[in-house]
């Protein structure tokens, strides 16, 4: 898969001007403020409807701007074209229309339609920060394998809240039964995808951190951390009875809280070093790499799910890494994939790319393309 071109209106401080990416690599280069982290953000925009800069729409949309849209063509492996296009209004609140080849899209079709791999420097918040990055990693790539995952993950948070609804107000005990049962379902579902997902993580994370890892990096595990009660291996039928009776036993403290206390919600994908947490073992340059290792399995894991290679976006590719574990990164993604990296020293990174093609950025705005050697 191939992303053809990108364009967009009133996003951050990129002109309105059509940018062209070749097959394989494309090297984003400029000065700070230039622009190049900027139009790598509209890419992932493009085919995550998700920044991996900011949370806030509003800072995403150019000062004094209420929307921003962004669209571009991307090219399956069979030389199938799409164009896709979405308009963000910043509100409040914040609304959003997806269109492919100009009919309204489901957000389930749009996100599959260009499944685009970031790989940041706030990337090492998967090892370093709180579990819900790490949650959204793993329902993510759920949902690269199975559609239906975002679907049951919003079912499960729509009915969390009306449980912890229901446990605010004076519910009966009947009703709260009912709210139990109905959050055993959908909690049982999520487990299992979940656990389904971080199996096959595992492996090839082991695969690629091996690759990526210098001499003096730890070992590091990855497993599924769910409550500690629960046997998430169980069939799916006993994870909803185990989840029906915990929410009975616990309905009582549960109303004191005002809140579900237990759950999907709360559930983490572990990474240790030696039995202890990884982030308390790794180094700032070791975080990034394992955090490294954990974009490229999802990348790898979804290829193999899809028959075809997926575009991958890399934020100052060079940073933060030894000349060493940084050659290893380039020959693991160098395959036949298209990267879209940047970089503010594009003298040195070019060495690595000899027949990249380079785009200059300058005040948000990019001169055309050359291959580096010409």
């Amino acid at each position: 898969m191939q992303i053809r071109e990108i364009h967009t209106r009133s996003f951050r401080n990129l002109e309105s001007k059509t940018v062209r990416f070749a097959d394989g690599v494309n090297l984003v280069v400029g000065g700070n403020g230039a622009g190049k982290t900027s139009l790598l953000e509209a890419v992932a925009v493009l085919g995550n409807l998700r920044s991996f800069r900011s949370s806030r729409w509003r800072a995403v949309a150019r000062h004094g701007e209420r929307d921003f849209r962004v669209e571009g063509v991307v090219e399956t492996s069979a030389g199938i074209r799409s164009r896709l296009e979405q308009v963000v209004e910043v509100g409040p609140p914040v609304t959003r229309s997806l269109m492919i080849d100009g009919g309204a899209a489901t957000t389930e079709r749009y996100l599959s339609a260009l499944p685009v791999v970031a790989l940041t420097a706030a990337d090492t918040d998967l090892v370093s920060g709180g579990p819900s990055l790490r949650r959204v990693l793993l329902d993510r790539l759920s949902f690269m394998l199975d559609i239906a995952t975002l679907a049951e993950i919003r079912t499960y948070l729509r009915t969390l809240r009306q449980r912890n609804a229901a446990l605010s107000s004076d519910a009966t005990e009947s009703e709260m039964d009912a709210w139990d049962a109905r959050l055993a379902v959908h909690a049982a579902r999520v487990v299992e995808r979940r656990v389904a997902a971080a199996t096959r993580l595992a492996d090839e994370f082991a695969e690629i951190y091996q690759r990526l890892r210098g001499k003096s990096f730890p070992d590091i595990t990855l497993g599924y951390r769910s409550d500690s009660w629960l046997n998430e291996c169980e069939s799916t039928i006993k994870l909803e009875e185990t989840y029906r009776k915990r929410y009975n036993v616990t309905r009582i403290r549960d109303r004191h809280a005002g809140h579900t206390l237990e759950g999907p919600h709360r559930h983490d994908l572990r990474l240790e070093a030696g039995g202890r947490p990884a982030k308390e073992v790794l180094s700032s340059g070791q975080i990034k790499v394992v955090a490294a290792a954990l974009r490229l399995a999802t990348v790898v894991q979804v290829e193999r799910e899809r028959g075809e290679q997926l575009p991958v976006i890399v934020d100052d590719v060079d940073a933060e890494l030894d000349s060493a574990v940084f050659s290893q990164l380039t020959r693991t993604l160098a395959s036949q994939r298209q990267l879209l990296l940047t970089s503010a020293h594009g003298d040195m990174v070019s060495g690595f790319f000899p027949d990249a093609r380079v785009i200059t950025m300058e005040s948000g705005s990019c001169g055309n393309g050359t291959a580096s050697g010409d």
